[in-house]
C-alpha cells in the first residue's frame, strides 16, 4: 500500500472478503483521486480516462484474456503465488513493477482481479504539474511498452481533441458567418455535436470525480498536456535518456 493512499476502517475486509470471493490470486483496487489544484482537476481525469479504456477491468478480471495491470496503491497477493513467481525481484528493474507483477501473475495462470475501491480508499497522487509531469512521463510509455498501438492512439487522440477539433470548430463558425452556405452549416453543426459530446462526457467526469463542472471546458488543455506527457515519456526512454523519478534517473529499462 502507498504512503499517499488513505483507508477507511473497512479496507483490509472489504477488499479480502471480495478477493475470496472472486478467488482472486492477486488483487487490487481503484482508488478514489482527491483533485485539489487546477492542474489536477485538469489534467488527471483524462489520464485515468485513458488507463480505462487502454485496461479495462473486464478484460484484466477475464483470465482468458493477457491485459493485466495493477494499482500499486493496494495490492493484496497470496504469499505462496508471490513468492512462485519470484515476488519484487523479479521486477527489480521496472520502475512499472505494479504492471510487471501483475503481466507475471496472469501468465504463470493465476487469477487476477481489478475491483473499484473508491469507497474503501482514497488517494492525493500528485500536487503540481511538475509532479504530475514526472510522474506520468515515468510510467505512461513504461505501461504501454507492449502495446504501442496505444500510445499511438492515444498521442493522435490528444492531438486531435487539443487543436484539430477547435480549429475545425472556429474555422465552421467562421465559414458560416460569412455566407458558406449548406456545406458551411453542416461543418458546424457535426462540430458542434462533436464538441457537444465531449464536453458531456467530460462533465460526467467531474461529477465522479467530485470537480466543479467548470473544469468541463478544460478539456482541451488537459488534452494537450496529456498528449505531450506521453510523447515526453517516449522519447526519455527510446532516446536513452532514461525516467527521471524522485531526483534519479533511471536509464537501465527494459
Amino acid at each position: 500500500m502507498d504512503a499517499d493512499t488513505f483507508a477507511q476502517p473497512d479496507l483490509l475486509w472489504s477488499t479480502y472478503r471480495l478477493a475470496i470471493r472472486y478467488h482472486a490470486d492477486m488483487f487490487s483496487i481503484l482508488t478514489d483521486q482527491e483533485l485539489g489544484t487546477f492542474w489536477e482537476r485538469t489534467i488527471l481525469p483524462l489520464v485515468f480516462l485513458g488507463l480505462s479504456f487502454g485496461f479495462p477491468a473486464d478484460r484484466v478480471n477475464d483470465p482468458t484474456k493477457p491485459d493485466a495491470i495493477a494499482n500499486g496503491q493496494f495490492i493484496l497477493i497470496k504469499r505462496p503465488v508471490y513468492e512462485q513467481v519470484g515476488g519484487h525481484a523479479s521486477v527489480k528493474d521496472r520502475v512499472d513493477e505494479d504492471k510487471a507483477i501483475a503481466t507475471i501473475i496472469k501468465r504463470a495462470g493465476y487469477r487476477l482481479v481489478l475491483a473499484d475501491g473508491r469507497k474503501v480508499a482514497s488517494t492525493r497522487m500528485y500536487t503540481s504539474l511538475p509532479e504530475m509531469w514526472e510522474g506520468w512521463t515515468k510510467n505512461i510509455y513504461l505501461g504501454l511498452i507492449d502495446r504501442l498501438w496505444l500510445l499511438l492512439f492515444g498521442a493522435v487522440l490528444g492531438l486531435v481533441v487539443s487543436i484539430m477539433l477547435p480549429l475545425w470548430l472556429v474555422g465552421g463558425l467562421v465559414w458560416l458567418a460569412s455566407a458558406g452556405g449548406l456545406v458551411a452549416a453542416v461543418v458546424a453543426v457535426e462540430a458542434i455535436v462533436l464538441w457537444g459530446y465531449l464536453l458531456y462526457k467530460r462533465l460526467q467526469a467531474c461529477r465522479a470525480f467530485g470537480i466543479p463542472a467548470g473544469y468541463t471546458f478544460t478539456f482541451p488543455l488537459g488534452a494537450l498536456i496529456f498528449t505531450s506527457m506521453m510523447v515526453a515519456s517516449a522519447y526519455n526512454v527510446i532516446s536513452g535518456r532514461g525516467v527521471l523519478w524522485k531526483g534519479r534517473r533511471y536509464r537501465q529499462i527494459r
